[in-house]
């Protein structure tokens, strides 16, 4: 089976003229620490040299004229800004210039490149759930702007947003429990959306950007505009958009992709007061919304008796702020408070029946770091907060509780504490704890309940060398289960088996389900080096690999007939029970990362793989939705004053076919995509962004594991943007 990644890869390559792919322009997120908070001092910051070698220092920023950062500071692994290269934890950053060049159609495209991620449940948007190490749903945490997205409803998608908001996104590749709490078996998305200073760098005025793009396959549309501005300490944007497919997608074998049209509005409001260097106010609103005749399993095959008139909105309020004296090193405190609510209204076209789905999650978060002792490049740090939030959601049908969603709410409160400890000039430990209390409370008539859990971390990291860096890891993570998954009563399903007979198949509550836990081991290794091919050139390499042993790992299993037929005698109906459970089992993850990148003045690259393998513990066969091994390989080049981008990049993945009995198979494959982005830097166009993408080049007909649905055909995607001033 090794050889299948293999053919995939050189099928690929043999139509194609070159590999050549997107890297990003701008590898790291630009948040800014204690010592940089200020507009002016972000902008001063924006042209310093790549930072030294260290634990805890100040970021190295970059913008999309400027060379691309191979050692972004990064956030999410520590709750602090630290170069990516030193940190001891598996991290890969994506821009939004990158994001802009892409053109995504979904988060499939936006996270294609990141090693061991994977999004599942496509193409349709609606239905986009991320994936890391082979963790799904709910096993991975997506925060926005620091607040929680724990909606999940079954069979429909987790990231409520459009990729136009995005400034940027840290992946965590690897359980962070430690630090984030419940979900974070596999990891955690960090993704910051767009505020006012973004745009305008501390400089005041007001500004704006419009956006217009169009996409063959399916006929899409789409619109987007923002206003920027500011004025001595206040900052304000706001932001409107709208795409439509007009046409359902068709795959590449050039079959339609039933009911696959959507049509997605969102609006977003951010208002920033920054009274000095050392503290800033903001409060933001954000509406999303997603309309679509879809399945009402969005990942599965439209049939007629199972399309549904879907309109699920995502309406979120956040406060936060944010206070680091300079000077005062054991004061950096950032609190966040957000309400959070999805609503979902499905119209089952065949039989009018009406269903609505509620979810709201209220959270409070305090984090503060300290300084105990050294300077910026080896400091000891202690970080350390308390979070509260709750979950409510209920369910109806016609008016009526609806048990498949059923009503009921869960609260967590949580505490932890990191400690950052620079070990002579090349050593450094991080040790972290954090205790999580959840309750759950139901209408249903089960009992209330309540449990904790203890999350553990030690990571180390050792400079061997300038260009050399080691890491490894230990860690334990859990995640509480789902209300839905305690709590799902009623019926699942029907299906008609012949005239006079029915399969009717009905969830079983599961309200004593054990939280999962993991316990996780993985080690890293970095080289870097400048000069390699060129004077001016810089590549970076990271080796990954990991073990997760998961207990009390929660397993839907479907029975499909679970027992002997009975007569209805009013409906003249043999009818055969089926029961929908969740069970717990244990299992063990393993695999291997890489990822590779090249910068020179006129020439980028990138590569990156992903193998994994699993297994349920005691037994010979893989589970189910876990993704196949995938390599990413991408090359570009640059004109015209790196004005003028031109990239081709390929995608391989190997089948996967090692699946318990009766689960879904995947062929392996592989597709090809370009890109070309120009922004003009002087004379009548300046200000202009013109973008082409062509995905799935040569028409491949492919799906991703587990989705039973065919992934889009080719699809030529054309946008213009312009920015100005007022």
């Amino acid at each position: 089976m090794k050889n299948e990644l293999t053919r995939a890869l050189a099928a690929s390559l043999c139509t194609t003229v070159a590999t050549i792919g997107i890297v990003p322009s701008a590898l790291g997120q630009t948040l800014p620490d204690r010592s940089t908070l200020s507009a002016t001092r972000l902008m001063a910051d924006a042209d310093a040299p790549e930072t030294p070698d260290g634990d805890y220092t100040r970021p190295v920023l970059t913008d999309a004229t400027t060379r691309p950062v191979l050692d972004p500071i990064v956030v999410v692994a520590t709750r602090t800004e630290r170069p990516r290269f030193t940190t001891p934890a598996a991290i890969s950053t994506i821009s939004a210039e990158q994001i802009e060049t892409l053109q995504p159609y979904g988060f499939q495209d936006v996270f294609e490149a990141v090693p061991g991620v994977a999004v599942q449940g496509g193409p349709r948007r609606i239905a986009e759930e991320p994936a890391i190490r082979g963790f799904d749903d709910e096993r991975v945490a997506i925060r926005i702007d620091g607040t929680r997205q724990n909606f999940n409803k079954a069979h429909g998608g987790r990231f409520l947003l459009d990729p136009d908001l995005i400034q940027s996104v840290e992946v965590l590749r690897g359980a962070g429990s430690a630090v984030y709490g419940s979900g974070a078996l596999g990891g955690v998305f960090d993704i910051r959306t767009r505020s006012g200073r973004d745009f305008s760098g501390g400089i005041d005025g007001l500004g704006g950007r419009v956006r217009a793009g169009w996409q063959d396959n399916g006929q899409e549309w789409r619109v987007s505009g923002l206003l920027h501005g500011q004025r001595n300490d206040w900052d304000g944007l706001v932001a409107l958009g709208r795409r439509e497919l007009g046409e359902d997608l068709r795959d590449g074998d050039d079959n339609r992709i039933l009911a696959s049209r959507d049509r997605l509005a969102w609006a977003s409001a951010r208002f920033g007061w920054q009274p000095g260097e050392d503290q800033r106010f903001e409060l933001a609103f954000d509406h999303f919304d997603n309309q679509g005749i879809n399945p009402s399993n969005a990942n599965a095959v439209a049939e007629a008796g199972t399309l549904v008139d879907r309109d699920s909105t995502r309406r979120q309020v956040r406060a936060s702020y944010r206070l680091a004296p300079e000077g005062v090193d054991w004061l950096d405190l950032r609190a966040t408070v957000h309400r959070n609510v999805v609503d979902t209204d499905e119209f089952r076209l065949d039989d009018d029946r009406q269903d609505r789905s509620d979810f709201a999650t209220n959270g409070l978060e305090l984090v503060n770091s300290s300084r105990l002792a050294g300077d910026d490049r080896r400091a000891v740090v202690l970080t350390y907060g308390v979070e509260a939030y709750a979950d409510r959601q209920r369910g109806q049908r016609n008016g009526a509780a609806r048990p498949q969603f059923p009503d009921a709410s869960a609260r967590y409160q949580a505490a932890f504490a990191q400690l950052e400890l620079p070990i002579g000039s090349r050593l450094s430990l991080i040790p972290g704890l954090r205790w999580d209390r959840f309750e759950y409370d139901s209408a249903g008539g089960f009992a209330d309940r309540d449990d904790d859990r203890l999350s553990g971390r030690v990571a180390a990291g050792i400079e061997l060398a300038a260009d050399w860096y080691a890491w490894a890891d230990w860690s334990r993570a859990f995640r509480a289960p789902s209300l839905t998954e305690l709590f799902a009563d009623g019926v699942h399903f029907t299906v008609p088996l012949a005239p006079g007979q029915i399969v009717i198949n009905r969830f079983v509550p599961s309200p004593d389900l054990a939280a999962e836990r993991l316990e996780q081991v993985q080690a890293g290794l970095r080289w870097r080096h400048h000069g390699l091919l060129q004077a001016d050139d810089r590549v970076q390499v990271d080796l990954v690999y990991f073990r997760s042993d998961v207990d009390d790992f929660v397993d839907q299993v479907v029975t499909f007939i679970s027992g002997p037929p009975r007569f209805d005698p009013p409906t003249r109906t043999l009818v055969f029970p089926g029961i929908t459970r969740n069970l717990n089992v244990d299992a063990v993850l393993t695999g291997a990362e890489l990822e590779a990148r090249y910068d020179a003045e006129r020439w980028y690259a990138q590569a990156t793989l992903s193998l994994l393998d699993s297994r349920r513990r005691g037994e010979d066969v893989g589970l189910a939705s876990v993704q196949p091994d995938r390599l990413r390989l991408v090359l570009g080049t640059r004109w015209l004053q790196r004005s003028l981008t031109l990239g081709v990049g390929l995608t391989a993945a190997r089948s996967r076919r090692d699946v318990p009995a009766e689960a879904l198979t995947t062929p392996g494959h592989g597709e090809v995509d370009v890109t070309l982005g120009w922004r003009p830097q002087q004379g009548a166009l300046a200000g202009f962004g013109f973008d082409l993408a062509l995905d799935n080049a040569f028409d491949t007909g492919f799906r991703l594991h587990p989705n039973p649905v065919s992934q889009p055909g080719r699809s030529l995607r054309l946008s213009v943007s312009r920015d100005f001033s007022l």
